[in-house]
């Protein structure tokens, strides 16, 4: 979880590595498909897509061979988690497999997960009202479930589809009390985001101004203490509000 919440780029990709290479040579199907489609997320943050795309194939290839129904229900997760930023109607359609799978496997939680992604990916493919009307339900089932990190995270992708709407004050407020959540989480990667998305919003409208530098700071020592290549970015935003 320390990889997932804080973002160590450099060692979760090399450990994952590692263990879908071992896999691999275990002929453990399963378990290398598991490993290759997690390794996607620290490749994809390094931008190092093409190679993410490589290793979903991979752990497509191996979850149809292990024929286990919650495997393949994770790799679509993954998968529509990737195409979010390449191709988001096709993401859409991964994220609505991976839901349809893990509902009838009976796995509540995975369900709400990919309840949540499958909002996201609406979102992003331009259909904001069906969007938030899926990451709601999202944010019921993982609260349900008594998940409050990945619930935290559902309130800030409505926070982001509600300034999609419209609303950017309504937005501003869902984002800042998921990110104060995810903090306490200690899911720092997680609350970076929703600094980014409050920062971003405060520069185009002009609300909460004030407080930008602050945010920025904060998801830049996070995105730096975690090797992340977004890292220079958020300093030199920074440094042009004379924060630094």
């Amino acid at each position: 979880m320390v990889f997932l919440h804080r973002r160590a780029l450099g060692p979760w990709r090399e450990s994952l590595a590692l263990g879908a290479a071992a896999a691999a040579t275990a002929v453990a199907p399963a378990a290398e498909a598991r490993l290759r489609s997690l390794l996607s997320r620290p490749l994809l943050d390094l931008g190092e897509d093409e190679r993410a795309r490589t290793e979903l194939d991979t752990a497509l290839a191996c979850a149809e061979v292990a024929g286990d129904a919650v495997v393949s229900a994770s790799v679509r997760e993954f998968d529509g988690r990737y195409w979010d930023r390449h191709d988001p109607a096709r993401a859409v359609a991964s994220c609505r497999a991976s839901l349809e799978l893990n509902t009838r496997a009976g796995e509540a939680r995975d369900a709400a997960i990919a309840t949540y992604f499958l909002g996201c990916a609406q979102d992003a493919a331009g259909e904001h009202t069906t969007a938030l009307a899926t990451l709601n339900a999202a944010h019921r089932m993982l609260t349900e479930c008594r998940d409050p990190r990945m619930a935290a995270r559902a309130t800030a992708a409505l926070g982001v589809a509600h300034d999609h709407l419209g609303d950017p004050g309504k937005a501003m407020r869902a984002l800042e009390d998921a990110a104060a959540t995810l903090r306490a989480e200690r899911a720092t990667h997680y609350e970076a985001q929703a600094l980014v998305a409050l920062a971003d919003i405060a520069e185009r409208t002009g609300l909460r101004r004030a407080d930008v530098p602050g945010w920025l700071d904060r998801a830049a020592g996070v995105h730096e203490e975690g090797g992340s290549p977004l890292a220079p970015a958020l300093r030199a935003r920074l440094r042009a509000w004379g924060g630094e």
